[in-house]
C-alpha cells in the first residue's frame, strides 16, 4: 500500500511501542507510556480505518477521530519529555507526529472542499441553485 499517512502512522506506532518497550524496562511509573501507547494504536486504528472507510462522511469522521488522538500524542509526548526522567529522542517522535498531524489537517480540509464543491454542484445540476 502506497498511502503517506497509513505509512507515517505505521512508523509512528512502530517507534511509540519501541519507545514503551524501553519505558517499561527503566522501572519508571508507565501511567503515561502506556497512554501514548493506546493513543498511538487509536490513531493508526482511525487512519486505517479512513482509508477503507465506506463513504466521504466515515473516511472524515475517522479522519477526526485520528487528529484528535495526535492532539492527544503530542501532550503527553511533550509530558515525558518535559519530565526528564527518560533520556530518549522526543524531538524525532514528535516531528514525525507533526507530518501526520499536517497530512491529516491537509486531508480533512480538502475534504471539506470537495464536499462543499459537490453539494453546490448537486444544488445547481437539479435547478435549485440560487446565489
Amino acid at each position: 500500500m502506497s498511502n503517506i499517512i497509513f505509512n507515517k502512522s505505521v512508523e509512528f506506532l512502530a517507534q511509540i511501542a519501541l519507545f514503551n518497550e524501553a519505558y517499561s524496562k527503566s522501572g519508571l511509573d508507565e501511567t503515561i507510556s502506556k497512554r501514548l501507547l493506546d493513543a498511538a494504536s487509536d490513531m493508526g486504528t482511525h487512519i486505517n480505518k479512513s482509508v477503507y472507510g465506506d463513504d466521504k462522511e466515515d473516511f472524515t469522521d475517522h479522519l477526526q477521530e485520528a487528529l484528535k488522538c495526535s492532539v492527544e500524542c503530542v501532550y503527553l509526548l511533550k509530558t515525558l519529555s518535559s519530565m526528564n526522567l527518560f533520556p530518549y529522542d522526543y524531538v524525532y517522535l514528535i516531528t514525525l507526529l507533526q507530518e501526520i498531524k499536517n497530512v491529516l489537517i491537509a486531508s480533512i480540509n480538502a475534504n471539506k472542499s470537495n464536499t462543499a464543491a459537490t453539494s453546490t454542484w448537486n444544488k445547481y445540476n437539479k435547478g435549485n441553485y440560487s446565489s
